[in-house]
């Protein structure tokens, strides 16, 4: 007696009924449920960070106004110790704080007054002294800004900088 089965049933034998399959409607059932606990998962997620409250950077008295000459600048840790920050005034009498932490690899930033620019060392990165953004280097962002108040002569951190 010839066998009459092709070929391949016998090369790629598959005991039909002991195999399992996932039909359409139970694999679209799957994708539907998956997509809605993905979806439900995200408005959590929302919900959760809805509900954080900001935490407070303290208020910090740097300086009084008339020890900083234009064109000159003051270091300070803020918001906490350990975290570097520089205070700028400029020669409008304005005043500027940023982060001393350069967004690129976290060297340290300093100010040159020949230059009136704020400069990082490690990779030659350049910022304004004005807004803190990227003059010339490789850093992709600006410096993190200080928030600033001035009250009675004395300038204040009041928040901002790097968390």
């Amino acid at each position: 007696m010839k066998n009459t089965e092709p070929h391949w049933k016998t090369d790629f034998s598959v005991d039909w009924e002991q195999t399992s399959f996932i039909t359409r409607r139970e694999f679209t059932r799957f994708l539907g449920l998956g997509s809605a606990a993905l979806a439900t998962g995200n408005v959590l997620m929302v919900g959760i960070n809805a509900t954080r409250t900001e935490t407070t950077r303290p208020r910090v008295e740097i300086s009084e106004v008339d020890s900083i000459k234009p064109r000159g600048y003051k270091t300070f840790e803020y918001p906490e110790k350990g975290k570097h920050a520089i205070l700028l005034r400029h020669e409008d009498g304005s005043l500027s704080a940023y982060s001393q932490r350069c967004p690129h690899l976290g060297c340290s930033v300093f100010y040159t007054e020949e230059h009136n620019q704020l400069e990082c060392a490690c990779h030659e990165g350049y910022f304004s002294p004005r807004t803190g953004e990227v003059i010339a280097g490789p850093p992709q962002r600006g410096l993190a800004k200080i928030e600033l108040e001035t009250i009675n002569g004395k300038i204040f951190a009041i928040g901002g900088g790097e968390g």
